[in-house]
C-alpha cells in the first residue's frame, strides 16, 4: 500500500511510506453503484434525487451515480441493509487500494508494475481518466481491459469513489499494518480512483489519494459497496 518516493505525483508524500498491510477477508462490489440502482432507493424512500440528473453527461442508467454526498451514501446503505438483512458498508481506504492493485503492488489495475525501470503510461482504452476528450461519465462496464486483478471495473477513472475513512495526509506514517483505518475524525473523507475530469495520467494510479468534504455533491464522485465475509 502506498508509493515509493519518486516523481509520479506531486502529492507522493501523502502516499508514503509504501508498506505491506494485511486485511481480513472482505467483499467488494465489482462495479460502482449505478444511477438505475440508486434510483430504486430514491423511489422506495422518496429521497431526493442526485444532483446533475438533468444532464445527459451524468444521468444515463448504467453510469455510476454521482451528485451524492457521503452522508447520502450512508442512508443508501442503511436502506439496502434493511431491505436485504445485509451488512453492506463503504470500503476502507486500504480495502479499496487492495482491490485495485492486487497482491504484487502494481501501479495501475491492469498490471503495470511499480518499478524504477517501468514507467506506466496513460492508456485511454483502459479507463476514463486523465482529462480525456470524453468530458463525461461512461457505463461502468465499458473498460474490461482495465479491470483490477480481482475483477473490479472502474478503479482507474470514470469517477472517484467515497471510502469510509477520514483523510489525513500522514495516515500512512502511523496507521497499523493490520486492517488499517484512517484518522478518527477530520473535515474530509477519502476518495479514490481518479475521474473523468481529473488532470494527468497519474490520477488513475491505484495508490493515488484524494479527499473531499463529506457534504459535497459533485459530478465526479460515486461509490461502491463492501462487506465483511462471514
Amino acid at each position: 500500500m502506498g508509493t515509493i518516493p519518486d516523481t509520479h505525483s506531486s502529492k507522493s508524500e501523502e502516499e508514503e511510506p509504501q508498506r505491506e498491510v494485511t486485511l481480513p477477508t472482505y467483499l467488494i462490489g465489482q462495479y460502482p453503484i449505478t444511477n438505475i440502482q440508486y434510483h430504486q432507493f430514491v423511489v422506495a424512500t422518496n429521497y431526493q434525487t442526485p444532483a446533475y440528473m438533468d444532464d445527459p453527461r451524468f444521468n444515463q442508467p448504467h453510469f455510476p451515480v454521482t451528485g451524492i454526498n457521503w452522508f447520502e451514501v450512508k442512508k443508501f446503505l442503511d436502506w439496502l441493509n434493511q431491505l436485504t438483512q445485509g451488512t453492506y458498508r463503504l470500503p476502507t481506504e486500504a480495502e479499496w487500494e487492495k482491490a485495485a492493485r492486487g497482491d504484487v503492488g502494481q501501479q495501475y489495475p491492469w498490471a503495470e508494475l511499480i518499478d524504477n525501470t517501468i514507467i506506466s503510461k496513460w492508456d485511454p482504452s483502459k479507463g476514463n481518466f486523465g482529462n480525456t476528450k470524453l468530458k463525461r461519465l461512461t457505463d461502468v462496464n465499458q473498460y474490461p481491459s482495465g479491470i483490477s486483478p480481482y475483477g473490479c471495473f472502474d478503479m482507474a477513472g470514470n469517477c472517484y469513489e467515497w471510502c469510509w475513512d477520514w483523510f489525513h495526509p500522514q495516515t500512512y506514517r502511523y496507521a497499523p499494518s493490520h486492517a488499517p483505518r484512517g484518522a478518527q475524525d477530520g473535515n474530509r473523507k477519502v476518495i479514490r480512483g481518479g475521474s473523468w475530469n481529473s488532470n494527468g495520467k497519474f490520477s488513475g494510479r491505484c495508490a493515488n489519494r484524494a479527499a473531499q468534504r463529506p457534504h459535497c455533491r459533485l459530478n465526479y464522485i460515486s461509490f461502491r459497496i463492501a462487506g465483511d465475509l462471514v
